[in-house]
């Protein structure tokens, strides 16, 4: 059973901040990052729990893609997509 995909604001404002950063060096580079980056969120409503739990909480996951970390919840009916941050920022 698919879960309806929600992307929050944050996350929405996330991948736009990613996108011009790429687009300032590469347009075309960007474009191909976000498209990329979107069918893995496609992927989420089919299979929510295809990355890793967020230390001991199972509704909590992070989906590694690049340098980039996409943070999201799973609830009964919806997968929530938090955030995207990239991945030096977690160390």
């Amino acid at each position: 059973m698919s879960r309806r995909l929600v992307v929050t604001p944050r996350a929405l404002r996330d991948l736009k901040q990613i996108g011009d950063y790429i687009a300032a060096d590469s347009p075309r580079a960007a474009a191909r990052f976000v498209s990329a980056l979107r069918a893995d969120l496609d992927k989420l409503a089919a299979f929510p729990f295809m990355a890793q739990a967020v230390g001991n909480h199972p509704r909590f996951r992070r989906l590694p893609h690049g340098a980039y970390v996409v943070f999201y919840e799973v609830t009964d009916d919806a997968v929530l997509v938090r955030s995207i941050v990239h991945s030096a920022t977690l160390r």
